[in-house]
C-alpha cells in the first residue's frame, strides 16, 4: 500500500510513501514522514497499490489521528484558495487545519447556561428574515444585512440560525476580532448551549484540535470563530454568518493571504450554503456586488429597543501635539457623564506610524499627484509616495491656503494615553487593545467589569469599535481622527468611516441618548460631514466617484508583490529583476495590467527587514494571476522572501 501526501511546503506536486504493514492510514489523517530530511508534518489525499519507480521509496514514520479530521471537500477548498491566492494546495491544507495532536477538551466555558427569553424580532427584522429564508428556496444564497449600528443584526443571525439547526444543518458563525467571538460567544451560549464551539487563536492547538473534530462529526453544529473558523467541515453546512464583513481582519497576513469573505462565497457556491453578511457599514465591494445583482441587500433602519442614533459633535482642534489632543468640550462631557454614572470610550487610533504633513490653518494634507494618496515626512524634508515612488522637498507653504503653519502629524500616541490619565485623575480607566486582549480571562474580565459599572472611561484602538454592546456608555471621544484618515493607502477613507460610524454606534444604546465628539484638525473634511450625518451613501457615492477615476477596487483587481530582506541593496537588485520580468510578462499578455513601482513601502522597515513593493491593477485577477505565476521566478535569492497578496486590504 502507499500514500499520497501533501506537506505544507510551497511545492505544487503530491508525494508518494509506502504504508507499512499494519499501519492505519486512510484519506484525510495526518502522518509523519521524513522529507528534505527534517521530519514533517503531511496530510493523507490518496491511498493505492500504485507502486512509483525511479526514485527510492521512503515509509511513513507515524500516524497522528485516530481517525480522518478533513475531508475531500477541504481539499476541494484548499485547491481553490491555494489557486486564488498562489500558494501550494499543502500550504492551504496547513493553514486551514488545527495544528494539535490530541484533541483537548480542557476549555472551560467561563459562564454557565441560562435560561434566554425567546426573542421577539421587529417587524423590520422579521421581514429581513423571512425575505432571507424565502430567497433561499429560489437559489439566491448570497445575503448582506445593512442595518445602523444597534439594529439588532445579531438577533436576525440567532434565529437563521436556530432555523437551520431545525433542517439539521449546521452553523459557521465568523466575527472579525478574538474580543468580540468571546462577547458572542456568551450571548450564543445561552440559546445553543452544548450544540456551540468556539474556534480561535486563543485556544490551545489540541482544544482547537478538540472543537474541530466536535464540528466535523457534527456532535456540535454551531462554531463561532475568527477567519479561520471559515475551514471547518461538517456534515451538513447549512449557512455562514459573516459579522462585521468590511472588517480588514478577515485578511491572513501570511500565505496564502486569503480573505474568509471571500472563501465564505466559494463554500456557498459549491456547497449550496446560505451566506449572510452584516455591517453598519458594509464594504465598497458589497454594495458595488448588491448594486449589480450578485449580493441582495437588506436594511435595518432603526435601532433594536426604540434606542436612538446619537449625536455627533466635530470639534475642531488646534495643533497636533499630544498635550492639545483632548478638547475643553470632550473633558466637560466627560466628566458630566462619569458624575451622572454613566460610561465613556475613547477611540484613540494608533495608524498614524509615519508623519504626514497637514497645515494647521485649513487642513490640507499633502497628496500625491499621481496617487491621490497622502505622501509620508522623512527625515532631512523630503516627502515620499509609497505607491509609485514620486517623491518632493517639503513646501515652505501650503499650497491650498499660503500659510506657513504646516505641522507633521502622526505620532506621540503614548503620551496621549498619559495625558487621558492624568486629566482623569480618580475615575477607573481600563485600556483595550492588542496586548491587553491577549491576556486569558481579559476580555470576559472587560465586559463583566462595563456590566458592574466598575469601568468610568474604557480606551481602546480599533478593537472597541467592533461590535460591543455596553449599553450604559453615553459618550464616545473620538480622538486624532485625522490620522487613520491620511495613511498611504487608497483604502483609508473607508476604514476610517467605517471605524468613526461604528465606534459613534457604541454610544446610546441603551435607554439614554447618546453623544460622539469627534476631534479633528479639518473640521471642513468632506468625510466628517458624512460621518456626522452618518449617511453611508452619500460617502459611498463620493468614494466610488474617487475609485472609479484612480481605477482603484472594486472597478479593478489589485496585487501586491512586497520582496524583504536584512540587506536593502538586496530587495533593490531583487526588485529590479523582478519589474523586469513583469514587464515583459505583461507585454507578451497584451492585457491592460497597470503597474505602479518598485517603491519603498510605507512601513519600508519592519524587524530588521527593509520592505519594498510593486502594485498591479488589472481588471481580470485571472490575467494578474498568469503574469505573477510567470514573474515570481525572478527572485530566486536566498536573501530575499517574496511576499504575493492578491487583493490585499492592507498596503502598508
Amino acid at each position: 500500500m502507499f500514500a499520497d501526501v501533501l506537506t505544507g511546503y510551497p511545492l505544487e506536486s503530491s508525494f508518494t510513501y509506502r504504508v507499512p504493514p499494519g499501519m492505519d492510514v486512510e484519506p484525510g489523517k495526518r502522518v509523519k514522514v521524513n522529507f528534505a530530511r527534517r521530519n514533517v508534518t503531511a496530510f493523507v489525499i490518496r491511498v493505492h497499490d500504485e507502486e512509483p519507480s525511479g526514485f527510492e521509496i521512503k515509509d511513513i514514520l507515524e500516524v497522528i489521528d485516530s481517525e480522518a479530521i478533513f475531508n475531500e471537500r477541504l481539499v476541494d477548498l484548499c485547491r481553490f484558495v491555494a489557486y486564488t491566492y498562489i500558494s501550494s494546495v499543502g500550504e492551504a491544507l496547513s493553514m486551514a487545519l488545527p495544528s494539535g495532536l490530541k484533541p483537548s477538551a480542557r476549555y472551560k466555558v467561563p459562564f454557565t447556561q441560562q435560561e434566554t427569553a425567546p426573542i421577539a424580532l421587529t417587524s423590520e427584522q422579521e421581514k429581513v428574515f423571512q425575505d432571507i429564508l424565502l430567497s433561499r428556496e429560489e437559489n439566491s444564497l448570497l445575503h448582506c444585512i445593512f442595518g445602523i449600528t444597534g439594529s439588532g443584526k445579531t438577533e436576525v443571525y440567532i434565529e437563521l440560525a436556530k432555523k437551520m439547526l431545525e433542517q439539521g444543518k449546521s452553523v459557521i458563525y465568523l466575527v472579525p476580532e478574538i474580543s468580540l467571538s468571546s462577547q458572542i460567544y456568551e450571548r450564543l451560549f445561552h440559546v445553543f448551549g452544548d450544540d456551540l464551539v468556539i474556534y480561535h487563536s486563543h485556544l490551545t492547538s489540541n482544544q482547537r484540535l478538540f472543537n474541530w473534530m466536535r464540528f466535523y462529526r457534527g456532535e456540535a453544529r454551531v462554531v463561532i470563530g475568527t477567519r479561520s473558523a471559515i475551514f471547518m467541515q461538517c456534515p451538513d453546512l447549512g449557512l455562514i454568518i459573516v459579522d462585521e464583513e468590511h472588517d480588514g481582519s478577515y485578511k491572513e497576513h501570511s500565505t496564502p493571504r486569503y480573505n474568509a469573505r471571500r472563501v465564505a462565497l466559494y463554500r456557498s457556491k459549491k456547497e449550496k450554503t446560505l451566506v449572510v453578511m452584516g455591517s453598519a457599514t458594509p464594504s465598497l465591494e458589497t454594495l458595488y456586488a448588491g448594486e449589480n445583482g450578485i449580493i441582495r441587500i437588506h436594511r435595518l433602519t432603526r435601532r433594536f429597543g426604540g434606542a436612538r442614533l446619537p449625536e455627533i459633535s466635530i470639534v475642531k482642534v488646534s495643533g497636533g501635539s499630544p498635550d492639545k489632543v483632548i478638547s475643553n468640550p470632550l473633558k466637560l462631557d466627560t466628566k458630566r457623564a462619569v458624575d451622572a454614572g454613566r460610561q465613556v470610550i475613547y477611540l484613540l487610533n494608533r495608524r498614524g506610524f509615519s508623519p504626514f504633513v497637514i497645515c494647521e490653518d485649513c487642513g490640507h494634507v499633502i497628496e500625491c499627484p499621481h496617487c491621490n494618496i497622502s505622501m509620508n515626512y522623512h527625515k532631512g524634508g523630503s516627502l515620499l509616495c509609497h505607491y509609485c515612488g514620486y517623491s518632493a522637498q517639503l513646501p515652505a507653504v501650503c499650497g491650498k491656503c499660503g500659510s506657513r503653519e504646516l505641522t507633521k502629524l502622526g505620532s506621540g500616541t503614548q503620551r496621549v494615553e498619559e495625558i487621558i490619565e492624568e486629566t482623569f485623575r480618580g475615575m477607573r480607566i481600563f485600556r483595550l487593545d492588542q496586548d491587553s486582549s491577549r491576556k486569558k480571562g481579559s476580555v470576559f474580565n472587560l465586559m463583566d467589569s462595563m456590566k458592574n459599572g466598575e469601568i468610568d472611561i474604557l480606551v481602546g484602538t480599533q478593537m472597541v469599535a467592533k461590535g460591543f454592546d455596553f449599553p450604559n456608555v453615553s459618550l464616545v471621544g473620538i480622538l486624532m481622527a485625522d490620522i487613520g484618515l491620511n495613511i498611504p493607502d487608497f483604502r483609508a477613507s473607508e476604514r476610517i468611516f467605517s471605524l468613526l460610524v461604528q465606534v459613534a454606534g457604541r454610544s446610546g444604546r441603551g435607554s439614554e441618548p447618546g453623544k460622539v465628539i469627534l476631534q479633528t484638525l479639518d473640521d471642513e473634511h468632506p468625510l466628517f460631514t458624512f460621518v456626522r450625518q452618518q449617511d453611508y451613501e452619500g460617502f459611498y457615492r463620493s468614494e466610488m466617484l474617487v475609485r472609479k477615476s484612480l481605477n482603484y477596487p472594486p472597478y479593478t483587481r489589485i496585487a501586491r508583490l512586497l520582496v524583504r530582506g536584512k540587506e536593502e541593496s538586496d530587495v533593490i537588485a531583487a526588485m529590479g529583476k523582478l519589474k523586469t520580468s513583469i514587464d515583459k510578462a505583461v507585454a507578451e499578455a497584451g492585457e491592460n495590467i497597470q503597474v505602479l513601482g518598485p517603491a519603498a513601502a510605507p512601513m519600508e522597515k519592519i524587524g530588521g527587514n527593509y520592505r519594498h513593493h510593486i502594485i498591479m491593477k488589472s481588471r481580470s485577477v485571472d490575467m494578474l494571476r498568469k503574469v505573477i505565476v510567470e514573474s515570481r521566478g525572478a527572485v530566486n535569492s536566498n536573501n530575499v522572501y517574496l511576499e504575493i497578496d492578491i487583493d490585499p486590504h492592507d498596503m502598508m
